[in-house]
């Protein structure tokens, strides 16, 4: 959003503490330079509902202060901008959509979704609240006036949950985007006869840290590896510990450095000599686009990713990285040797034309064409 040209975008949003992660204002100057106002929802009650674990509101336990966020948004009168834009991830977000809508009839509206909302594999089924869910998704995708997916096979699949509703003649496909003023290029190795791998991101729920620790566990014991380590940025997880309590060759070459601030995470990416990533196993093709990985792109560090089939697997290998399906350590563990030996040789090298399509500016263009097609339309 802040890359769209010719724009000024006003935000609201969630105060850090609504949140169950401690705050992270490494990007408050950054946003602010960038944005208009910045109006943030807070309140006790939302304090509290924010800081409670598995909360089983659906589609979100952010439902809560969709009055609080409408509320706000009426504050800023939606009627006098061109356009309304609402983002998920959390998907309650479109519920304030909705209103904001119905209220302003004449303001196009773009809802945006970084995930897919009542149809996602990983959905786990609440009472009641999982089929209102599903009808409010139902009724967002009918009112707004264009969608947006971060990639085709998302797109098909909420096409396919909701064949009732003319899906692809109101979307468009605009992908996450990396800002080279966060990002810290760096594309000629380090000079270490150690290759060093980095992860940036947590473990949990079904994206195990099973098969990667296996994986490098098995690579170690080969002889005739070159000489790695890898470190593990994130929040720990019991499955991470648990890993590396059962395989001491694995623990031997894996330091877990704790969670690091967005831009400092940003910044130390392009140190490492390859970038990781780690996805739960899910049917094919997979319709997710990390964000992780286009931030890895900022750096043009290669790039090794245990992910299906799918957006993700094929934008890592179009720029030049490795890919492996999560679903066995032999997979796995080939994989990774290949990789460090290459990284070894100096054998990888990234697409700089596939990693340029992902630059903020490029992304942000995509966007402004998507909102002067409205407001002509409007």
């Amino acid at each position: 959003m802040a890359a769209i040209p010719n724009t000024t975008v006003d935000v609201v949003t969630t105060s850090h503490e609504l949140h169950l992660q401690a705050p992270d204002h490494s990007l408050d100057t950054y946003v602010a330079e960038r944005f208009g106002r910045i109006e943030r929802i807070d309140g006790w009650i939302a304090r509290l509902l924010g800081k409670i674990a598995r909360l089983p509101i659906r589609p979100d336990r952010y439902l809560t202060i969709t009055g609080k966020t409408v509320a706000e948004a009426q504050s800023l009168d939606p009627a006098g901008y061109d356009a309304i834009v609402t983002r998920s991830q959390y998907h309650s977000i479109h519920a304030a959509g909705l209103r904001l809508k119905r209220r302003h009839p004449n303001t196009p509206w773009i809802a945006c979704f970084s995930d897919p909302w009542s149809g996602s594999v990983f959905a786990r089924e609440v009472p009641l609240m999982s089929g209102w869910s599903r009808r409010l998704e139902r009724k967002v995708l009918e009112t707004a006036d264009a969608l947006v997916f971060p990639t085709i096979e998302m797109r098909k699949h909420v096409a396919t949950q909701q064949p009732e509703i003319r899906v692809d003649a109101r979307s468009h496909i605009i992908p996450h985007g990396f800002d080279p003023a966060l990002s810290t290029s760096n594309p000629v190795p380090s000079v270490s006869q150690t290759v060093r791998l980095a992860m940036f991101g947590s473990f949990y729920g079904p994206r195990s840290p099973q098969f990667l620790v296996d994986a490098i566990g098995r690579v170690a014991d080969q002889p005739d590896t070159p000489e790695f380590v890898v470190d593990i940025f994130g929040r720990n997880s019991p499955d991470l510990v648990d890993c590396l309590k059962r395989n001491p060759s694995a623990a031997a070459r894996i330091t877990h450095k704790g969670s690091l601030p967005h831009a400092k995470a940003l910044q130390e990416m392009a140190s490492y000599d390859v970038l990781i990533t780690v996805d739960a196993p899910a049917p094919e093709p997979s319709i997710f686009l990390s964000s992780k990985v286009v931030d890895y792109l900022g750096t043009a560090r290669p790039i090794f990713a245990v992910t299906p089939k799918g957006a993700t697997a094929d934008l890592v290998d179009r720029a030049g990285g490795r890919s492996v399906h999560p679903d066995n350590t032999d997979s796995v563990a080939s994989a990774l040797s290949a990789t460090i030996r290459d990284a070894s040789a100096r054998r990888i090298k990234m697409d700089i034309g596939v990693t340029g399509e992902y630059r903020i500016e490029n992304v942000g263009r995509q966007f402004r064409d998507v909102l002067d097609s409205l407001v002509e339309r409007a």
